[in-house]
């Protein structure tokens, strides 16, 4: 029984592909609805003078704010709540480590389908999720 479906997104044009399909599954199996996405602080090797990074605090407020005028724009016309959270950190574990908290019976989430050097540079978010969420990992490419 799917009752959580947890849907992270990063706002871009392939989570979108992936939300139509969580949207259907909310419908079909009554399931709560669980929208996320991730921030984490930059990293900065050398600081200067003239640059200006953003808090993490600051970071949190834009997502929250971007998560809430996705729901608007893309889930309004569901009639049922969604819970958001913006997780602080490494966008693959704590995807997996929020599916665990909540007990989510299913994440569905995006993959951007980059291979060779692009790939091994960039990685996979949506592989480390599938490899270790503790759920079944519905994976849409764009």
């Amino acid at each position: 029984m799917v009752n959580k479906i947890v849907i992270p997104t990063d706002f871009s044009e392939a989570s979108l592909k992936s939300l139509d399909l969580a949207k259907q599954a909310a419908d079909a199996f009554d399931a709560e609805l669980h929208l996320i996405t991730a921030v984490q602080a930059p990293i900065v090797f050398q600081p200067t003078m003239a640059a200006s990074y953003p808090s993490v605090d600051e970071l949190r407020r834009e997502a929250m704010e971007r998560l809430d005028a996705y729901e608007k724009e893309h889930l309004a016309s569901l009639g049922r709540m969604v819970h958001k959270a913006v997780l602080d950190g490494r966008s693959s574990d704590e995807i997996c480590r929020y599916a665990e908290d909540v007990d989510a019976t299913m994440i569905v989430m995006a993959t951007h389908g980059h291979s060779g050097l692009a790939h091994i540079v960039i990685g996979s978010t949506t592989e480390n999720v599938v490899r270790h969420a503790k759920c079944p990992v519905l994976s849409v490419r764009a």
